[in-house]
């Protein structure tokens, strides 16, 4: 993994059940980048968001209705 992808995946597990704006603003960064990441990256970071929202630890609801933008997007195969 490069330090951009590393970086992308430290601040989506600080910024996954924060009540702020920067859920909004990394889902922004992770859709931009999403192709720099493996299959096995796009599960892992999808599963982590189901959880937190089944859960309820996801954030408040304008963070889920971002985080949810993310479960969108294609798994590379």
């Amino acid at each position: 993994m490069d330090k951009k992808q590393t970086i992308l995946l430290c601040a989506f597990r600080y910024a996954l059940g924060r009540k702020t704006y920067i859920a909004s603003e990394l889902v922004e960064f992770l859709i931009e980048d999403w192709d720099i990441f493996e299959g096995w990256t796009h599960k892992q970071i999808q599963d982590d968001i189901s959880h937190a929202i089944e859960y309820a630890i996801a954030g408040d609801s304008c963070d889920v209705f971002e985080w949810k933008k993310i479960l969108e997007l294609k798994v590379k195969e």
